[in-house]
């Protein structure tokens, strides 16, 4: 393999589920990163104990306060989200904390510097089949989420966001598979063969609601099975991106 090839997961929300992904992940050996809120009205949460537990194993990351969508409020509204996930997480885990997800992958470009200025190193967004290097740590894609999205709303919404660049990797690297296992897997092919990050995101409450237990147990089986991929959390990529900016600046 030339290029480096990296796989990273992450799973959003913090429900209590999160508990059962964590075990296949550790199972399997992959790093994964958990973005949890401090409350989510939408459903329920890990208690703080089981949160303290998961953040020994696993490196979890911030999703606001109250996982509001951030595009939706004042600024001064989005930054005590922001700042207030990311204090409440870090006092809970006694560490601080440097990767951050928008609740919903929902943002603007002022939330986007709101989310630098409290600190965090990187953030992800929502944004579909992507496999490299973002231009700006703050909005890092993915490449596949743990659900089978119809191929016209991926089109659809790669054409709403103005990203030709991924609407170009569905339609070439991932030759319009809306099954979600599929689509994943041709994302590693990809980036085993070419380099860049294969990223996969779930929300365990989906696995639960949709009974793909035994479909993600199959898929994480089959990426570690994968020995030329480096495994890194989303925190270890976001770090990368500055290193790499600095070894092209000759730091």
């Amino acid at each position: 393999m030339g290029k480096l090839a990296y796989v990273t997961i992450s799973v959003d929300d913090g429900y209590p589920a999160d508990l059962q992904s964590a075990e296949l992940l550790q199972r399997f050996g992959l790093k994964a990163t958990f973005y949890i809120p401090a409350r989510n009205p939408e459903r329920e949460l890990m208690a703080p104990h089981q949160i303290r537990e998961l953040a020994t194993y696993f490196e979890v990351g911030s999703h606001t306060f109250h996982h509001k969508p951030l595009r939706d409020l004042s600024d001064q509204e989005a930054r005590t989200e922001i700042c207030d996930g990311k204090r409440w997480l870090e006092d809970l885990i006694g560490r601080q904390v440097g990767a951050f997800c928008y609740p919903g992958g929902k943002f603007r470009s002022r939330i986007v510097n709101l989310v630098r200025e409290a600190g965090f190193v990187g953030a992800r967004t929502c944004t579909l089949n992507v496999t490299r290097f973002p231009k700006n740590p703050f909005l890092w894609g993915v490449s596949t989420q743990g659900y089978s999205h119809p191929a016209a709303v991926q089109v659809r919404h790669a054409l709403l966001e103005k990203n030709f660049h991924a609407l170009f990797r569905f339609v070439v690297t991932h030759r319009l598979t809306r099954y979600w296992p599929e689509h994943f897997k041709r994302a590693l092919d990809f980036v085993e063969e070419h380099g860049g990050v294969a990223h996969l995101y779930f929300h365990s409450w989906e696995m639960e609601g949709h009974r793909e237990w035994s479909t993600l147990k199959q898929l994480l089986e089959s990426i570690s099975q994968r020995r030329e991929l480096i495994r890194v959390t989303n925190g270890d990529l976001f770090r990368l991106w500055y290193f790499r900016i600095d070894q092209k600046a000759g730091y």
